[in-house]
Parts: structure tokens; C-alpha cells; sequence
């Protein structure tokens, strides 16, 4: 949990500085997954599918960011979700027993 709490701490001044000096230029998106043995699940998420948010939806298996989230690496790269391209940032979330967790997910739309 202290380790999740670093991230989401150093995470949020650069969203900010990111989001600010380019809010003009784009919109950035962002979620959180928690992970079940199997899935990446949204639970909180500023994407919408269809005009209703994507709160539980999940991560796209055959995609390279659940491929590198499997491995505890983190992914940079395109992505679509939802019909919509993204540059985007995928990072693992690990718990102190060495397990995965869930990620965090921020990207600007192409």
C-alpha cells in the first residue's frame, strides 16, 4: 500500500504539469486497474465507452501493455480503446509480497 501511495504521489505533480501545459493541445486520460490473477479491471477511469464511463472494462489480453504488465515491466506505446488512439503509459502496480496487483494507466489522445 506505501508503495502504491509513492507512485500515485509522484504520479499526480507530473499529471499536473503534463496536463497543464498541454490543456489547451489535449485532454489526458487516465485509470486504474486492479488485477485478479487474470484480468486488468478499471476501477476508476476518466474514459467513456459509448457515453457512459468504462468502469469495469478490461485490459484488451492480446494488446502489448498486458503483455508487458504480465512480465512487472512497464509499457509505452499507441493503444486504442474505444475507438480511439492514445499515446499511452501503462505501469504495474506490485504488492510487498512481490505479486501483481493491479497498473495505472495515463495517455493523451492522438
Amino acid at each position: 500500500m506505501k508503495r502504491l501511495f509513492l507512485i500515485l504521489s509522484l504520479l499526480l505533480p507530473v499529471t499536473v504539469l503534463v496536463s497543464s501545459a498541454s490543456l489547451a493541445q489535449s485532454k489526458l486520460d487516465s485509470s486504474i486497474f486492479s488485477y485478479d490473477g487474470k484480468d486488468f479491471t478499471r476501477t476508476e477511469t476518466t474514459l467513456m465507452n459509448n457515453g457512459q464511463s468504462a468502469v469495469g472494462t478490461k485490459l484488451d489480453p492480446n494488446g502489448p501493455a498486458y503483455k508487458a504488465l504480465m512480465e512487472k515491466r512497464s509499457y509505452t506505446g499507441p493503444v486504442t480503446m474505444f475507438g480511439h488512439d492514445y499515446q499511452g503509459n501503462y505501469a504495474p502496480l506490485v504488492g510487498e509480497d512481490g505479486k501483481l496487483t493491479g497498473a495505472l494507466f495515463v495517455g493523451v489522445p492522438k
